[in-house]
């Protein structure tokens, strides 16, 4: 009941404070797509289509109240309204309609509500907000999980977070994942928060949340997940600029979580040597060559769920000495799923929000690191690219390509380089006649004495003035 009714309040103040700060209806949104309280509550949110109205709220106030400094157009929002629409129209000949329908239900709102948060999350405060909204969302799922597997181990299959079932967050694969998504946003926040008070322990309780965070991902005995968590230790350990201090630190982290688990998860991980007898391995080589050959047949998709078609035929094994067929079994993976569901034009498109996205991002660090005012930006797109590599490798081997996480971390990238255009922009246009003049003899005499660093000027500005930033930036690279 208590539980129930925090919920319900917490439901209203987006509501309200939303009418006021339209931004804030977006942020509810994000809290009631990943956390999900209808599926907790009790009463009253449990009954009501709560996705959908603040939903349609959030959309409603931004063309109310909110029009304005739209993000430039960039390739992976047209990209992601491309998808949607592609989605759209491969219900036309859906081979399994009546499946098809009910998941397009869901991801074509993923992809269209993802393509709308750039509208909305522009200023550092507000994309800050919408990173703080998504992984205090996300602990409330992981946390307990994490201490729970810390106290007494984990499991394959077993719910040991809020969620019941096999389905969101309470399937291993999407959880184990998306927790190590988390992992470099929350070590981000931590280090450039800005909207909670820096305490003296607060960068030991962001620290806390990505260790727990590890810890679920262990525990879920997932195999995607050790290959997502050395993808992630590899990527923040070449980003790091203390590479010993943080190899230590990992190293002993990952010692410590690796004493509190069973025997059981070494005998599960060691199952990935073994794929060519190993059922579960072999289930996803067979239906990858099953995918390539329906894809061959059906160039532009079989629609969503066409997977249920599927027909392998498994080799021998002690029970079934004679072989035995297997059908309906899943993609278990992003890029066979989008294959088999949207053909290749939906992989293309797919394959093309992948790369625009990690080299606007790599490019936005390169740029943004070489400015004080701007070295958040930089991190940040760091810890997204992180995020999304972990989804790349992990999701290679589990059917997750239209969950939100991914597509959240494109609108963060498509946010942090609209916050970088528009300081651009404006720097660009504040400054005109004999005031720009005097503005490049003093950008000048600071060059000259400074080198490469340019002072911070103007404090307390949230969109720094970056003069002459683009040349700035390529002298200090040796590129124009």
């Amino acid at each position: 009941m208590l539980r129930s009714s925090w919920l319900l309040l917490l439901y209203l103040s987006f509501l309200g404070l939303g009418i006021t700060t339209p931004f804030v209806m977006t942020l509810g949104y994000v809290w009631v797509d990943t956390f999900q309280p209808q599926t907790v509550a009790y009463f009253i949110l449990n009954e009501l289509p709560v996705a959908f109205i603040m939903g349609a709220a959030a959309v409603l106030t931004y063309f109310a109240l909110d029009r304005r400094s739209p993000p430039p157009i960039m390739t992976p929002s047209v990209c992601q309204v491309l998808l949607a629409l592609w989605m759209t129209a491969t219900l036309l000949w859906a081979e399994l309609p009546d499946r098809a329908w009910v998941k397009w239900d869901w991801a074509f709102k993923t992809m269209a509500f993802a393509a709308f948060v750039p509208l909305v999350i522009r200023s550092r405060v507000q994309i800050e907000a919408f990173a703080q909204t998504y992984v205090f969302s996300l602990a409330a799922n992981f946390v307990p999980f994490g201490l729970k597997v810390l106290l007494s181990g984990g499991g394959y299959g077993r719910n040991l977070g809020l969620q019941g079932g096999n389905a969101g967050l309470a399937e291993g694969g999407l959880l184990s994942t998306v927790c190590l998504m988390a992992v470099p946003l929350a070590l981000f926040l931590g280090k450039h928060g800005k909207l909670i008070p820096k305490l003296p322990m607060m960068n030991v309780a962001y620290g806390g949340i990505a260790i727990l965070a590890i810890a679920t991902a262990f525990g879920t005995y997932e195999r995607s997940a050790l290959i997502g968590m050395v993808v992630l230790a590899i990527y923040m350990f070449l980003r790091s600029r203390r590479k010993l201090l943080f190899g230590s630190i990992i190293g002993l982290a990952f010692m410590i979580i690796l004493g509190f688990m069973a025997t059981s998860w070494n005998a599960r991980i060691s199952t990935i040597n073994d794929y060519a007898t190993e059922s579960s391995a072999m289930t996803r080589l067979l239906i990858w060559r099953w995918t390539l050959g329906f894809s061959a047949t059906h160039p532009f998709g079989g629609g969503f769920e066409a997977y249920g078609l599927s027909s392998i035929v498994m080799p021998p094994d002690s029970q079934n000495p004679g072989g035995y067929i297997q059908l309906g079994r899943a993609y278990h993976s992003i890029y066979f799923e989008m294959l088999g569901e949207l053909g290749y034009p939906g992989l293309l498109m797919f394959l093309t929000v992948i790369g625009s996205s990690l080299f606007n991002l790599f490019r936005l660090s390169r740029k943004c690191r070489k400015i004080p005012d701007l070295v958040w930006v930089a991190d940040m797109s760091d810890a997204v690219q992180a995020g999304m590599l972990v989804f790349l490798t992990s999701g290679a081997f589990v059917g997750i390509a239209f969950q939100p996480p991914f597509w959240y971390f494109v609108a963060m990238g498509v946010s942090l380089r609209a916050y970088v255009y528009h300081a651009e922009r404006a720097e660009s246009s504040s400054l005109t006649g004999w005031r720009a003049v005097a503005q490049q003899t003093r950008d000048a005499a600071a060059t000259a004495s400074l080198g490469s660093q340019r002072p911070s000027a103007w404090p307390g500005r949230e969109a720094p003035p970056l003069p002459a930033w683009r040349g700035r930036a390529s002298a200090g690279t040796g590129k124009t």
